[in-house]
């Protein structure tokens, strides 16, 4: 993602300039990370267009034999540790 599509905002800015930040988020390809001081914790405003794309394209990738695979092995390690701390007990 390239910088100019990203900028960061305090939530004091936020709060006082939402409607603003709604039209440019919603017109444009724009994404807007919201700070507040005090705290390493943000939150992204985007607009509901590029969500739902997002969610599309992990419903795709999550749709491969790649993803499958993986998640059968994570599976399987699970119920290996599983067993493990069983046999601990």
């Amino acid at each position: 993602m390239s910088a100019e599509r990203f900028e960061s905002y305090d939530v004091g800015y936020v709060s006082s300039a939402l409607q603003k930040l709604h039209e440019q988020v919603v017109r444009t390809t724009a994404r807007v990370e919201i700070t507040r001081d005090g705290c390493d914790d943000c939150c992204v405003l985007i607009s509901k267009a590029e969500l739902a794309s997002l969610e599309r394209a992990l419903e795709i990738l999550a749709d491969t034999e790649q993803v499958r695979a993986m998640s059968e092995k994570v599976a399987q390690l699970a119920a290996v540790v599983a067993q493990a701390d069983y046999a601990q007990v």
